[in-house]
């Protein structure tokens, strides 16, 4: 039996926080490109750190022009739709890499504070760039192992996680940091609402109810200010957004001949099948089954 006795613990004793979150390094690369490359529009789930070893890159977010020369760093946060060019007349070398965290109060801290693009008179460049360096010497270890080479990856996402918490937005142009800011909350709010509805359907709960405000406040943000500025970056609820994630799975499952209609019901959270039937049929004006006959003919 477990004792109840309270232990009490003094003043001078130190400890140190409980960790419980996940950090995804989703790898990286190393490539020379000709003048032609294009890298078409795109947007991750989560973080793109990237440098230009050499020659000039044009890269465009939300429709923003960024021009990044030789040692220029580029930080892109998750959901930003953005297209990459090479601009040099010969060729152009970088290295980038993809992380994520899903410890809100964090991702949210370097969603908000981080710029876009990091020049070497930037006062964050010089540690930036030292653990993209390590990154980047790990590539040129030929005899390393792949387990060890994991692991030292993983250290200097460490490190490179606690200089990006350590950053302070340096935009003097007011108007222009607090649309960024905006945008940046919006498209936090949006990925968050995801990952809910994802890990419910991938889990294949049943019955189960995403509430948006928890999901705000989560991050750090007031829920009706992030209810405010997701209308004005998306022109939609975040309930509405919601309604357009779960029809959009929908029609990937219903595509899906081996899958009961039963058990799409299921996946997408609804009580019975004639509630989903009902609201996919508001959705798209045609009831599940004749969807997945014209889909599958």
């Amino acid at each position: 039996m477990r004792n109840n006795t309270i232990e009490f613990v003094d003043s001078s004793t130190q400890l140190l926080p409980r960790i419980d979150w996940n950090i995804r390094f989703f790898g990286a690369h190393k490539q020379t490109v000709p003048s032609n490359w294009l890298m078409t529009k795109e947007s991750h789930h989560a973080f793109e750190i990237l440098i230009v070893l050499d020659g000039a890159q044009e890269t465009f977010i939300e429709n923003e022009q960024f021009i990044l020369r030789k040692e220029d760093i580029l930080l892109i946060p998750p959901g930003f739709e953005h297209i990459n060019k090479c601009i040099s007349t010969k060729s152009m070398t970088y290295f980038c890499a993809h992380f994520d965290i899903d410890e809100p109060s964090l991702r949210m801290k370097i969603v908000k504070n981080c710029d876009w693009v990091y020049e070497p008179s930037n006062p964050y460049h010089s540690r930036l760039k030292k653990h993209l360096q390590r990154w980047i010497d790990i590539l040129n270890e030929p005899d390393l192992s792949f387990s060890k080479a994991k692991i030292k990856a993983q250290v200097v996402l460490f490190e490179l996680l606690e200089v990006l918490v350590d950053i302070q937005p340096l935009n003097i142009d007011i108007g222009t940091n607090q649309s960024m800011t905006t945008a940046k909350y919006a498209k936090e709010i949006a990925e968050a609402i995801k990952r809910a509805f994802k890990k419910n359907v991938i889990e294949e709960n049943v019955d189960y109810t995403i509430h948006i405000q928890p999901i705000i406040a989560s991050l750090g943000i007031s829920p009706n200010y992030g209810l405010e500025v997701f209308q004005k970056i998306y022109n939609m609820s975040p309930r509405t957004y919601l309604s357009d994630l779960k029809l959009q799975e929908a029609k990937i499952l219903l595509q899906q001949p081996k899958m009961s209609l039963n058990e799409i019901s299921n996946r997408l959270g609804y009580k019975n099948l004639s509630h989903f039937s009902r609201q996919f049929k508001r959705w798209t004006g045609v009831n599940p089954s004749d969807f997945r006959k014209k889909a599958n003919t």
